[in-house]
């Protein structure tokens, strides 16, 4: 088995949203050949991606049909978030991305879309934050099932604020 077989062999196996394989795509990286025990990352456009297993199935039967019956396939994820923010500019320290659910009307839905999204997030490895800014009724706490608790809030100092941003 050579890197050139595990590549040819997962040329085959498709990204499920970007309809193109994972080689064309740029997703292998790290391919470690030691006897029959064959493993790489595939690079992932979402650490929440749900088409995750089935991606790791598809190289596993991949390099078994095509290299190596025999193989141990062993496959890694990692994710490549990325941002269409033109300056350098840190609006959060130690935020990569920010995602919001709006609406202009009450009562669509939108906590529960956030909570949903927050812990399907979560789930798949994102480390996640989440911030309730509804002045009228946050409404978080009841999604999370927590009674009786205020947020914590602490006073920053103004001018220091002002230069971060």
């Amino acid at each position: 088995m050579t890197n050139e077989d595990i590549l040819k062999a997962l040329g085959n196996v498709q990204e499920p949203d970007l309809g193109k394989d994972l080689v064309t795509l740029n997703m292998v990286k790290d391919i470690t050949i030691d006897g029959n025990n064959v493993s790489f990352t595939v690079v992932l456009t979402t650490p929440a991606c749900p088409m995750k297993e089935m991606i790791m199935n598809a190289c596993i039967n991949a390099v078994k049909l095509l290299v190596n019956k025999d193989a141990v396939v062993t496959v890694n994820f990692t994710s490549n978030t990325s941002s269409n923010r033109k300056d350098n500019k840190s609006i959060l320290t130690g935020v990569k991305n920010i995602i919001a659910v709006v609406s202009g009307k009450g009562g669509v839905g939108k906590s529960t879309v956030a909570s949903n999204f927050a812990l399907a997030l979560a789930a798949g490895g994102a480390k996640v934050g989440l911030m309730d800014a509804d002045i009228y009724g946050p409404s978080q706490h009841i999604m999370f099932g927590i009674r009786g608790e205020r947020p914590l809030m602490r006073e920053e100092d103004a001018e220091r604020l002002d230069s971060t941003y």
